[in-house]
């Protein structure tokens, strides 16, 4: 049965907080998903005059997660359990911002490039960037002058598989021919672990090639 009395005091809220969030929404302060992706042609231009700007997985919640268990936790056998997986998780996470940022290095051409975590990506306007080689540089978010692309990882919503997926300053996902969802898995991973092999550096210098691949294409 509903709380009638909830009603009035949802109305009263609402009409006070209505005009400052009709204002935000009028002054793009929030993202509502209306705004069209770069098209594939402008975007890859864009890009080789620009920043490619690597958002890395820091695991700080599951590292932060798996701490405060470790530190609650009274159970001798769980405690070397949990113990372990933290520190598996440390070694996973180190072992991947260090391949892919030499990776970065070493192998990426096309453009202008560096990285952040994501733990630090809630404002970009306030976010630490670094170059490749690690040293912190600025980085204007808010000057369209310099185009910004985004290297997300993520799981990719048509395939169900671990990718790296390039978005607009927008949010917008940059649609094909554009070349984008650059898997992080398949065979082509087994193979490269199998003959001791970088992955993130194989994986770099196909994003490199294609990239070049497609700028020709379009007459770039």
């Amino acid at each position: 049965m509903h709380n009638k009395s909830a009603f009035p005091l949802f109305r009263t809220s609402f009409q006070t907080w209505a005009p400052f969030l009709l204002t935000i929404f009028l002054s793009g302060g929030i993202n509502i998903g209306n705004s069209q992706p770069t098209s594939p042609e402008l975007a890859i231009r864009e890009l080789q005059d620009g920043y490619l700007l690597v958002r890395l997985p820091a695991s700080r919640g599951k590292i932060d997660t798996l701490s405060a268990m470790v530190a609650r936790t009274t159970d001798p056998d769980q405690k070397k359990r949990l113990e372990v997986m933290l520190d598996r998780t440390i070694r996973e996470r180190d072992a991947l911002i260090s391949s892919y940022t030499n990776a970065l290095s070493t192998e990426y051409r096309f453009s202008r490039s560096a990285y952040y975590f994501d733990y630090d990506s809630r404002d970009l306007t306030s976010t630490t960037f670094y170059n490749p080689d690690g040293q912190e540089i600025h980085i204007n978010i808010n000057d369209p002058a310099t185009p910004l692309y985004f290297l997300y990882f993520e799981r990719t919503e048509e395939a169900k598989i671990d990718a790296l997926v390039v978005y607009d300053r927008n949010g917008q996902k940059v649609p094909a021919p554009f070349p984008n969802n650059f898997t992080r898995s398949g065979i082509s991973f087994l193979f490269l672990r199998l003959m001791d092999q970088d992955y993130p550096a194989w994986r770099m210098r196909k994003i490199n090639k294609r990239l070049y691949k497609y700028l020709e294409r379009v007459g770039g």
